[in-house]
């Protein structure tokens, strides 16, 4: 059953007013970016992580999550960037399952 376009909505609005309301918690906002990544809304989720990868650059989560958005919107060379920094955090936080996950789309980013 899917949900309807105001239930949707409504979400979206539920967790955008925490991030107005406590601009600063990084969670509430990686969890408003992940919605709006799983709603199809890319290019607000690539600008929340973002601004979460400016508050927290070891968060390698977001930046994989980012990494997926760029290429889904077909930024190849920021989405680049952004698995080397994945892999990067992957290797230093001893992370095996991301850095193979970014190592792969790395691999098939460049092969495209």
């Amino acid at each position: 059953m899917s949900e309807s376009p105001n239930s949707e909505t409504a979400e979206i609005n539920e967790l955008r007013q925490k991030v107005l309301s406590f601009p600063n918690n990084s969670f509430f906002r990686f969890s408003y970016a992940q919605l709006l990544a799983k709603k199809n809304h890319s290019e607000e989720a690539v600008e929340q992580l973002s601004i979460c990868l400016k508050a927290r650059d070891d968060w390698m989560m977001a930046a994989l999550l980012k990494a997926k958005l760029e290429i889904f919107l077909e930024r190849k060379e920021d989405a680049e960037l952004s698995l080397i920094k994945t892999i990067e955090l992957a290797k230093a936080q001893n992370h095996q399952d991301p850095l193979d996950e970014a190592s792969e789309l790395l691999v098939l980013l460049k092969g495209s």
